[in-house]
């Protein structure tokens, strides 16, 4: 099946069932399925057909839904671009993937028109919303679409109706571009099939099913976003889209006004909502799980999660955008275990290598690599970065991802996040995993969110430095923080440097940036 497929089977078992809140209103299967099938006859007008990109600039929105399942039905490839991306870098990238439409606001027209060189004519560009100032393109609204321009093209084919391409599990449906975490953004691409995989084992771990409502404050450019719009069409459940996090006492009364019963979060989310005031497990009686991806949990937010979230269960998974999912720990372990990602998931292979690419067996520490059906195609028109990071497998057919992430195994087979390649601090003739350190400075209860990077040290090589973002109201003395780093680390990981910073650098993911110096 592809991903449009299964809007149409929700449209057609449960088309009146509320597919959609966000932004005060509500949607049914229905009514988004007769709306994506209007803008997928005007994209089909517009030369969309197989493979086509069409770059969605939307944010979290209904017409962001709609225009995804347009461009599938229409047999194009989404390349979504949130609205916190820079006009320019929104067009850069669309012109990157060779897209040939842009949706995007019309209150942004004027941006984007000063944005596009004459090289950028042919893109076609529907705007939601009237456009700011005049330029060029057509207003779509998802009620009425751009009916007038569409019974003209239709007049001029004889009314004849526009023929759907046929498409399948192994065409591309998305190019979505990292948040820049490990270096330049690049353009994963994913098929139908790896997308489908991946949520049909999602959608299994969590017992997702029709009842669900899902809450989702997590932008749908990136995949943890994409997979909760494509969890939810997949088992015909609701989905409650904010457009982010940015205010927590909001998002936090619509689990009771809508009943959530799952909830998607990474560390910086968890990191706000538990530093929130008078919020009660009451808040979130409804809630039978959460699930937290994207970068590593801190190991002290686990059990004050599971208070707050009291009748929910945690699912501590691993992912990246060039795979989707790797693996999850079981939920009756979180709080034994909570450093673990657990074991992988339904037909996904994890092994450990070495620098010399041989394999490790349990208790050692190694680079991840990945096989399965969740796998990206590869990095768009980037046939190098493709290479490196996708390689053909020795064992058996097939090809590889390495992730360039440093895990440790026990001997279950259990594993446990260790570092970037990128983030190891080499410091004093010794590697230092800055995760471990940020670790033992997370126990701290005065601690709402740190970062430990390397400082160039001409006797060190580099000197470790500690950056915290305090809890709300409290204060901490940097002598206790090296003092909790002299009780539970080696010497040559305490560091040197304690700063107490009103905020760290971020990725447009929410991740924390590392990023070590010289």
């Amino acid at each position: 099946m592809t991903l449009h497929d299964h809007l149409r089977a929700a449209a057609a078992q449960r088309g009146g069932h509320t597919a959609l809140i966000c932004g005060g209103t509500s949607s049914t299967y229905a009514e988004i399925l007769a709306s994506a099938e209007r803008l997928a006859t005007t994209l089909a007008l517009l030369e969309v057909d197989r493979r086509e990109r069409v770059a969605v600039y939307l944010g979290n929105t209904p017409e962001a839904v709609i225009a995804m399942y347009a461009t599938w039905i229409a047999g194009g490839c989404v390349v979504p671009i949130g609205l916190a991306t820079p006009v320019e870098r929104c067009i850069a990238q669309a012109r990157h993937a060779g897209a040939t439409v842009l949706i995007a606001p019309g209150s942004r027209a004027a941006s984007i028109a000063a944005a596009m060189s004459s090289d950028d004519s042919m893109l076609d560009i529907l705007w939601v919303g009237a456009p700011a100032s005049p330029a060029r393109g057509m207003r779509w609204d998802r009620q009425t679409g751009c009916d007038p321009w569409i019974e003209g093209q239709l007049k001029e084919r004889a009314g004849g109706p526009i023929p759907r391409p046929v498409t399948d599990a192994s065409d591309l449906a998305a190019i979505i571009y990292t948040s820049g975490s490990s270096g330049t953004p690049k353009g994963v691409t994913h098929t139908h099939g790896s997308a489908t995989a991946a949520i049909e084992s999602i959608v299994e771990y969590l017992d997702n099913g029709p009842d669900d409502v899902i809450l989702s404050v997590l932008q749908l450019n990136f995949s943890y976003g994409i997979l909760q719009l494509l969890a939810t069409v997949r088992t015909q459940a609701t989905l409650v889209l904010e457009n982010g996090f940015g205010y927590p006492y909001e998002v936090v009364k619509q689990f009771r006004r809508y009943g959530v019963t799952g909830f998607a979060g990474a560390p910086t989310i968890w990191a706000m909502l538990l530093q929130l005031k008078d919020i009660t497990p009451e808040a979130f009686a409804t809630v039978r799980y959460i699930t937290n991806a994207a970068a590593a949990i801190p190991a002290p937010f686990v059990p004050r999660l599971a208070a707050l979230f009291s009748n929910a269960r945690i699912y501590l998974m691993h992912g990246m955008t060039e795979c989707f999912r790797t693996a999850y720990l079981p939920p009756a372990e979180v709080l034994t275990d909570p450093t673990s990602i657990g074991r992988p998931m339904r037909d996904v292979e994890l092994w450990l290598e070495d620098e010399d690419g041989q394999r490790l067996g349990p208790g050692a520490t190694g680079e991840l690599v990945i096989a399965g059906p969740t796998l990206m195609a590869g990095y768009w028109n980037d046939p190098e970065g493709t290479e490196r990071m996708l390689r053909p497998r020795t064992d058996a057919p097939g090809r590889a991802l390495h992730s360039g992430d440093i895990f440790r195994t026990d001997e279950r087979g259990y594993f446990y996040f260790v570092a970037r390649k990128d983030d190891i601090i080499k410091s004093r003739g010794e590697k230092v995993s800055p995760v471990e350190v940020e670790g033992v400075i997370y126990q701290l209860p005065e601690v709402r969110e740190c970062r430990v990077i390397g400082i160039p040290d001409p006797v060190l090589g580099h000197r470790l430095r500690a950056e915290i973002i305090l809890r709300e109201g409290l204060s901490l003395e940097d002598t206790k923080v090296k003092a909790q780093c002299i009780r539970h680390l080696e010497p040559f990981k305490v560091p040197q440097e304690v700063a107490f910073v009103t905020e760290l650098p971020k990725t447009a993911g929410g991740k924390i940036v590392r990023g070590n110096r010289g």
